[in-house]
């Protein structure tokens, strides 16, 4: 009867043991599958960025005075496109943001440069959108982003990510 109890209690501590490592090793990996979809996020980010219609409609954005005049964009095709091709590009990127997809710090330190400098140019514009459309839902995940990287920017964003991260590398 005494060495039955001792199995029995070896066994409960064997099961006990065993049902902890599994709960340590699950959150392992659930952690290590987190970090491969954010990897994976910023990567798509990095693409997104990298396409030539993006490239060149930041750069047309970035060519007009701070909340540029609805009209001004409206009546010329090549403003317009470039207006809806960042439109579509920080909509997506926000929404990734709020979903935990990507962090937004990480994606400050891609983009948020591009977020801010078009979101300033074109907010006139995106309001305009709002009240004529009758559309609350017009680049509403873009100011979102915009304020949150206000709110809460990355801290290379004050002082540059060449002073900020000085001899730091990120692992």
């Amino acid at each position: 009867m005494f060495g039955e109890i001792d199995l029995m209690t070896a066994a409960e501590v064997v099961t006990a043991f065993a049902v902890v490592i599994g709960v340590v090793f699950g959150l392992v990996q659930l952690r290590q599958a987190n970090r491969n979809r954010r990897d994976l996020a910023a990567v798509d980010i990095v693409r997104t960025v990298q396409t030539q219609e993006v490239r060149l409609a930041v750069r047309r954005i970035f060519s007009l005075p701070e909340d540029a005049d609805p009209d001004t964009i409206r009546n010329d095709p090549e403003v317009l496109a470039a207006a809806l091709a960042v439109d579509s590009a920080c909509e997506m990127w926000g929404c990734m943001v709020f979903e935990g997809v990507v962090d937004h710090h990480a994606l400050d330190r891609m983009v948020g440069g591009w977020v801010r400098g078009t979101w300033t140019r074109l907010r006139v514009w995106v309001e305009s959108e709002r009240a004529e459309t009758r559309n609350v839902n017009v680049g509403e995940w873009w100011q979102w982003l915009y304020e949150l990287l206000e709110a809460d920017p990355d801290p290379g964003k004050k002082s540059g990510a060449h002073v900020a991260f000085r001899g730091r590398l990120r692992r």
